[in-house]
């Protein structure tokens, strides 16, 4: 006897292809969500001053190219030298200023120095970081005490961390696969 065929799957096979749906589904989800999973384990590591632990969540090459290209762009566009419009030796200031770039970031993007900016939620450029605390001194372990920040998507590989209520720059994160991210950019603020 001839089996009639009807335009129905089997059951099997549409087992296999809702398990195939969920499974899809699940995985876009926790990629989606993993950038919110790398801000937990960097907070964790800065309310711990653990700079070995923030500098395991860091692509230090590619940061120090973002700081460096930050600079350069707010010194072409005079906010690091504000009078310099006017001033006729505008140019040699940007030659020095452009010279003592690559020391100051090597200064900024070290453990110590992201450590500093992500405790105090701010995109800062110094020379120095800031000192270590004063033994006394509160610590953040105390959910109120930490810098709460944001996220938003930039593109499929980029992530702009933003402190809550912003107006302080950016810490950029950088797919490294499909569920890691490393701290990789940041945005200066713009006056």
């Amino acid at each position: 006897m001839a089996e009639r065929r009807t335009g129905t799957m089997p059951s099997g096979r549409k087992r296999a292809l809702a398990a195939a749906a969920v499974v899809a589904g699940l995985l876009a989800v926790s990629s989606y969500a993993s950038p919110y999973w790398r801000l937990y384990q960097l907070r964790t590591a800065v309310a711990e001053r653990d700079a070995a632990k923030v500098a395991q969540h860091v692509d230090f090459p590619a940061l120090r190219e973002s700081v460096k290209a930050e600079l350069v762009a707010q010194l072409g566009a005079g906010s690091l030298v504000p009078q310099a419009r006017d001033n006729p030796f505008a140019a040699f200031g940007k030659a020095m200023a452009l010279a003592v770039i690559d020391p100051v970031v090597d200064a900024v993007v070290s453990p110590a120095g992201v450590t500093a900016m992500l405790e105090a939620g701010e995109v800062r450029i110094r020379r120095e970081p800031d000192p270590a605390p004063a033994p006394g001194r509160a610590s953040t372990d105390g959910e109120g005490d930490k810098v709460r920040y944001d996220l938003a998507y930039r593109s499929w590989d980029r992530v702009a961390m933003t402190r809550e209520g912003g107006g302080s720059g950016a810490f950029i994160l950088h797919r490294h696969g499909l569920w890691s991210w490393k701290l990789g950019g940041i945005e200066l603020p713009r006056d």
